[in-house]
C-alpha cells in the first residue's frame, strides 16, 4: 500500500495514496473534507479516515461523520469489530500529539488510549485478531504487537509496499516488495517467495481467501497463494483494495466500487 496512486476517487478529488511512509490520501475537497487519509471496510460500511475525523461513505459527496470527538486520522485499521487509529489531536482535544494508538469498540463513536501516546504517529496500520503491524511515519520503522497494542517490538526499517496478516498463527502473513509477493511465518523476519505470473500491487485477506490487485485486474487464491484465478477486470487500474467478510471494495479510476459476492461482480 505504499506509493499507490489513486486519481480522482470522486470527480472532485485529486488523490495520492501512500499507506506506509506518508499521509495516505490527500484530497483537495470532498463533502467539506479536506484530507482523506485511509479507506477501510467494516461489515458493509465503507469508512474513511480524514483530517476532520471518521466518516461513513454513503455515496459521492455524501459522507456522514461518526462520533463527536474529532482527530486527524492518519492510520486506520479494523480487526473484527474493533477499530484502531493513529494520528494527531483535533482542535480542543486533550490528547497528546501524536495520539499513538487509539481503540474503538463501538464503530468509531468513542475512542480510548491504548499505547504510545505522544511517541508514535502511525500512517499505516494493519490488524487481525490480537496482532497489529504499524509503520511510524517519524522513523519509517515497522512496529509489531501480538497483544492488541499493549506492547510493541521494533522489526526494523519498512521494506514493504503492503502486508496482510493471515491469522492462522501469530507471525503469519504476506507482504509485497518490488511487486513480488512474499510469505512469512515469523513476523516478516523470514521471507519466502509466493509464485505469481503477475506483478502484485495490493493484497487483502478475507478468511482464507487472498485477493491481489495487478493492473486492471483482481486475482483470488483460496489456498494461500498456491494457485490463482483472475476474478474481475476493470476498465482502469485498481489503485486500492479493502475488505470485510461481507464486502470487497476496489478503488478504480474515479470510483469506489463494492462487491458483495467475493469479487464476482461490482457496483
Amino acid at each position: 500500500m505504499q506509493k499507490i496512486m489513486l486519481t480522482s476517487i470522486i470527480s472532485s478529488i485529486t488523490v495520492v495514496l501512500s499507506f506506509f511512509s506518508a499521509p495516505a490520501i490527500f484530497a483537495q475537497s470532498f463533502d467539506s473534507v479536506t484530507h482523506i487519509h485511509s479507506i477501510k471496510v467494516l461489515g458493509k460500511k465503507i469508512l474513511i479516515g480524514t483530517h476532520e475525523g471518521l466518516f461513513v461513505y454513503q455515496g459521492p459527496n455524501n459522507m456522514k461523520p461518526i462520533g463527536k470527538k474529532r482527530f486527524d486520522i492518519m492510520g486506520l485499521t479494523i480487526a473484527g469489530r474493533t477499530m484502531y487509529a493513529s494520528g494527531h489531536p483535533g482542535k480542543g482535544s486533550k490528547l497528546p500529539n501524536p495520539v499513538g494508538l487509539l481503540r474503538s469498540d463501538d464503530e468509531g463513536i468513542n475512542w480510548k488510549k491504548v499505547s504510545l501516546q505522544g511517541e508514535v504517529d502511525f500512517h499505516f496500520l494493519e490488524a487481525r485478531g490480537s496482532e497489529i503491524y504499524g509503520v511510524d511515519a517519524q522513523t519509517n520503522m515497522i512496529l509489531y504487537s501480538s497483544n492488541s497494542g499493549e506492547g510493541w517490538r521494533n522489526l526494523g526499517p519498512n521494506r514493504f509496499s503492503d502486508i496482510a496478516i493471515s491469522g492462522q498463527k501469530l507471525g503469519d502473513g504476506f507482504a509485497i516488495r518490488d511487486k513480488k509477493l512474499l510469505k512469512s511465518s515469523k513476523t516478516f523476519t523470514d521471507l519466502s517467495p509466493v509464485k505469481t505470473v503477475f506483478p502484485v500491487s495490493e493484497i487483502e485477506l478475507v478468511g482464507r481467501a487472498l485477493y491481489a490487485a495487478s493492473g486492471k485486474s483482481i486475482f483470488k487464491s483460496s489456498i494461500q497463494g498456491k494457485a490463482w484465478k483472475k476474478i474481475y477486470t476493470f476498465e482502469l487500474e485498481v489503485s486500492g483494495l479493502s475488505s470485510s467478510n461481507e464486502l470487497l471494495v476496489a478503488i478504480v479510476g474515479n470510483q469506489i466500487l463494492a462487491s458483495e459476492d467475493g469479487g464476482k461482480s461490482f457496483k
